[in-house]
């Protein structure tokens, strides 16, 4: 008894660790319209601006999650290509895979949690990005965009700015075929 009892002991202390380290999956989609302009949004409530996201759940696979965030956005784009899967360590480790497209017709409305939308040249966009690490990924996937990047960063927030550091140089992971 004593066996069975320590044996139902260390499973149960094997699945409460198991799920302490928990680690997230965000997709990031840059959208450009025809004049390459990337498509920025600003989260309502708030004065952070970003790109379009989804945080990975249960509930969608990947295709059905960026249909989904391309829909809620009332508009239609091209397939999405992968363009980068970064690490961002928080409190936790997160995996961001960052996807483009183009903008390929609908008519654009703001999904219920976003307050305003702006079409901006890339360099301009980075000034509006909140986010240092958002930035930094798209600056390096933007000015490279034959190839889909890899590295990692930290994000912090100090006398309330936000702030990163890579942890790890952005590495190539794949090139495009000439």
């Amino acid at each position: 008894m004593k066996k069975v009892l320590l044996l139902i002991t260390l499973l149960f202390t094997q699945s409460a660790f198991a799920q302490e380290a928990k680690t997230s999956a965000f997709h990031r989609l840059l959208i450009f319209n025809m004049k390459n302009e990337l498509m920025v949004v600003r989260v309502k409530n708030s004065d952070r601006w970003v790109t379009p996201g989804w945080y990975q759940d249960d509930r969608l696979t990947i295709k059905e999650g960026l249909s989904e965030l391309v829909a809620s956005y009332g508009i239609k784009t091209t397939a999405p290509t992968l363009r980068g899967v970064f690490t961002l360590k928080t409190s936790q480790i997160s995996t961001r895979l960052i996807y483009s497209a183009k903008l390929d017709g609908g008519e654009i409305k703001a999904p219920e949690i976003i307050e305003e939308i702006r079409w901006l040249p890339v360099e301009k966009a980075l000034d509006v990005i909140t986010f240092p690490h958002i930035r930094a990924q798209i600056r390096q996937i933007t000015e490279h965009p034959r190839t889909i990047w890899g590295g990692s960063q930290t994000m912090y927030q100090e006398n309330g700015a936000y702030g990163s550091k890579i942890i790890e140089n952005f590495y190539p992971l794949s090139s495009a075929a000439e």
